[in-house]
């Protein structure tokens, strides 16, 4: 398994080098001179052409590269988005949340409605399939994302995906573009659903072409990050396929099983060391460099994923729980603290927040998660002070983006597990600017979607038999 994944990120070692002098994509100016279609978003009456001109442009700023492996190229130029009717309301939904939140609503309402629109009548075109990629990832619509891979496979994206794998197939623009987006839909499969069952067929039949992108004339930055995400994803993919049968949840961990979890563990170090170390340029597929911190959340919840499956099996009536069962969760709480610290640390994500909530904030639900189960059953056992105050960190920035009841519960966590393990807090820092902000009665916006059922205590990560294959 680890030859394969290191053969793998050996053959994008080359490519990625080529991104050092990429330059960031600028804006198109389109001046917009035809009349307005009838499916244009002004001429429905959805929003004022200033309306459109402020979201669009909020949108292109500061949400387009919010999802490192989605094609920031999609969504230009202005005047012709606008003419298509799901992606320029899906665009104005999520800029509203930032730049209008009383407008986020309405618009989110309009793409639901376009969205069930699409349910009979002819099959929607690949830009609405990514409009619905970016409404599940960007608002919550989490149910979508079966629909979209049907969608998809409807449109023929797998299989333009299989074709590229074909040695006389010829790379041309439209099939590189087809297969990107079926490429892009695996790494949303593989990041959001290990909990739970892939959405997409025997995804790994796939997977392996996705490397065909960065020998294509048509490379493009992201093509790069696709790879390394589905190369990274892949590892705690498999091992959710592995650990149900491989009896992790026994007591005392043998031999098999403590190897089985470092030789998963060892290889998401050489995924992120290879990233970081070997390929060049270090991690300068990212203009900014707060961007950095995007390798290192995926990177911090894999190891919580992979050394978390160890809390399984452990016997809170053990008069000394196996020491080696302790290691692994040591590790999955220092990667949890990692991953809040890194968001909490980050200018950019931090700052986004706010509007990606349903995003960023998923990885964090999961360390918060993980978290809160590990701390009241081994807190005699492990450091846990660092994990303590990681909970403050999450509780500020879910203040901050105007989750207030969010914020609320993970403090009152938080004060339940630093009494727990007679943990110093320490202060909160200053309030910022969105702690101030009043936007109908308080809230800038609602609750995210993901808190809407959620529970801090189910259990994590699941042991149920997700297959890849």
């Amino acid at each position: 398994m680890e030859a394969r994944h290191e053969a793998q990120m050996q053959q994008m070692q080359n490519a990625l080098s080529q991104l050092a002098a990429l330059q960031p994509v600028s804006q198109p100016t389109v001046t917009q001179s035809e009349p307005l279609g009838e499916e244009d978003i002004v001429a429905r009456g959805i929003v004022s052409e200033s309306e459109w001109d402020d979201l669009y442009d909020f949108f292109y700023e500061n949400c387009r590269t919010v999802v490192g492996f989605m094609d920031d190229q999609i969504y230009q130029p202005k005047g012709l988005v606008r003419q298509h009717p799901l992606m320029s309301t899906v665009i104005c939904a999520i800029a509203a949340r930032a730049i209008r939140p009383e407008k986020y609503p309405a618009y989110l309402a309009e793409a639901d409605e376009l969205v069930k629109n699409t349910f009979v009548g002819a099959t929607p075109d690949i830009q609405a399939v990514r409009a619905i990629m970016l409404l599940s990832a960007l608002a919550g619509r989490t149910r979508l994302w079966g629909y979209a891979a049907s969608l998809a496979a409807e449109l023929g994206l797998n299989t333009a995906a299989l074709q590229l794998g074909e040695d006389d197939t010829e790379h041309t623009s439209s099939l590189v573009e087809r297969a990107r987006t079926w490429f892009t839909l695996c790494c949303f499969d593989l990041t959001m659903h290990l909990n739970r069952p892939f959405v997409i067929n025997k995804m790994r039949e796939y997977l392996h072409f996705a490397k065909k992108l960065l020998a294509s004339p048509y490379c493009r930055p992201v093509d790069h990050r696709i790879c390394a995400y589905i190369v990274g994803f892949t590892i705690p993919a498999d091992a959710k396929a592995r650990f149900p049968k491989a009896q992790i949840h026994l007591n005392i961990l043998g031999p098999a099983q403590r190897d089985l979890l470092v030789s998963f563990d060892q290889s998401i170090d050489e995924w992120f060391y290879r990233i970081n170390n070997i390929i060049e340029p270090q991690y300068q597929t990212f203009a900014d460099k707060q961007d950095r911190n995007r390798f290192i959340i995926p990177y911090a919840f894999m190891k919580i994923y992979i050394n978390g499956f160890a809390l399984h099996g452990l016997d809170s009536a053990d008069e000394r729980p196996d020491p080696n069962r302790l290691a692994f969760i040591q590790k999955a709480l220092d990667n949890a603290s990692l991953l809040i610290r890194t968001q909490f640390e980050s200018d950019n994500i931090r700052r986004q927040f706010q509007y990606t909530i349903d995003y960023h904030g998923s990885p964090m639900y999961q360390a918060i998660s993980f978290i809160l189960k590990a701390i009241p059953a081994t807190y005699q056992y492990l450091q846990c002070s660092e994990s303590v105050n990681a909970l403050r960190q999450a509780a500020q920035m879910f203040q901050e983006a105007g989750a207030t009841e969010a914020a609320r519960e993970v403090r009152r966590e938080q004060k339940k597990m630093a009494l727990l393990t007679q943990t110093v807090v320490s202060p909160s820092e200053g309030s910022s600017a969105h702690d101030s902000a009043i936007v109908d009665g308080g809230r800038i916006f609602d609750i995210p979607s993901f808190l809407d059922t959620a529970t801090w205590y189910e259990p994590f990560p699941m042991l149920d038999m997700f297959v890849l294959d």
